[in-house]
């Protein structure tokens, strides 16, 4: 056996191809987002990172079909898009909601009462833009890249396609957890609750073979918690949120200087989400059932 090349598929086996789309893909995003635009280099990194998943998509994986990588952009994926983004909205009301009702966050009135308009509008309106960049490309490296690739690698002897699919997410959902390693104010119930977070949006990949609900959850629970409600995004200050607050309690439940990611509250807002995900898809499909994608070796 080639141990570099499996010559049935015409490719890198997938142990290459990972570390070196994650490798080159890191890059992309470090030096991207280092940019001094203002902003806008978080659009730029967006580019970059989806030139670079389709070459490797297309050029390295050899698949021809985009469907596959779960970006077919049909009303059913925007409609999805748009019903992953109002569970995350209610998501994170829910947190701010019952840490507002227990004391655990101070309200310190909004934007436009503390600022001069345009100084709370341009990064508002910066961080819209930043979130929905992030949502994208994180979501087309974690999932859309390293879901497919991770279940084809383990696909061996006994190790049937779905089985094969579990293991993959949480493969991705582990390194998804650790690429956020370097953020401020990271403990080791933030890393896992990111974890938590990276299965909860392989959740509607794997069973509707769309994307779409996962760039919606991920873009609105970001922009909600730092752009409208104030909290800290995976340890990171936010300038220009709607409502303005100062963060109490116990970190332990709150999340503290992380934001609630790094808190319990956190971990009940993504077992939420995953719980209003699967009952629409349900609902809509009238199955649980793993897309076609994921229940052969290789497409």
């Amino acid at each position: 056996m080639n141990p570099f090349i499996n010559k049935s598929e015409m490719r890198l086996r997938a142990g290459f191809r990972i570390p070196v789309y994650l490798f080159i893909t890191f890059l992309i995003m470090t030096i991207g987002n280092s940019l001094p635009l203002g902003g806008v280099q978080y659009f730029v990194t967006s580019i970059l990172t989806f030139g670079f998943f389709w070459m490797a998509f297309r050029f390295v994986d050899n698949r021809s079909d985009i469907k596959a990588a779960g970006l077919e952009l049909s009303t059913e994926w925007w409609r999805e898009f748009g019903v992953g983004s109002g569970i995350a909205v209610l998501a994170m009301l829910f947190i701010f909601l019952i840490e507002w009702a227990s004391g655990d966050i101070i309200f310190m009135g909004f934007s436009w009462q503390n600022a001069a308009e345009t100084s709370w509008i341009i990064p508002f309106f910066l961080f819209f833009i930043q979130m929905a960049n992030v949502g994208f490309y994180e979501e087309v490296m974690s999932r859309s890249y390293l879901i497919p690739n991770f279940k084809e690698a383990f696909t061996i002897g006994k190790v049937t396609p779905k089985n094969a699919t579990v293991i993959a997410i949480l493969f991705s959902s582990v390194i998804f957890s650790l690429a956020h390693g370097a953020n401020p104010n990271l403990t080791f119930l933030a890393l896992i609750n990111i974890e938590l977070a990276g299965i909860m949006l392989a959740i509607p990949y794997v069973l509707t073979g769309r994307l779409a609900f996962s760039v919606g959850i991920h873009f609105a629970w970001n922009f909600a918690q730092g752009g409208i409600f104030g909290f800290r995004v995976s340890g990171l200050p936010i300038r220009g949120s709607l409502v303005q607050i100062q963060q109490a309690g116990n970190p332990m439940w709150t999340g503290g200087s992380f934001g609630p990611e790094g808190g319990l509250i956190g971990t009940l807002a993504i077992l939420l989400v995953a719980y209003l995900t699967i009952v629409w898809i349900r609902k809509s499909q009238g199955n649980l059932a793993l897309h076609p994608f994921f229940t052969t070796s290789y497409q």
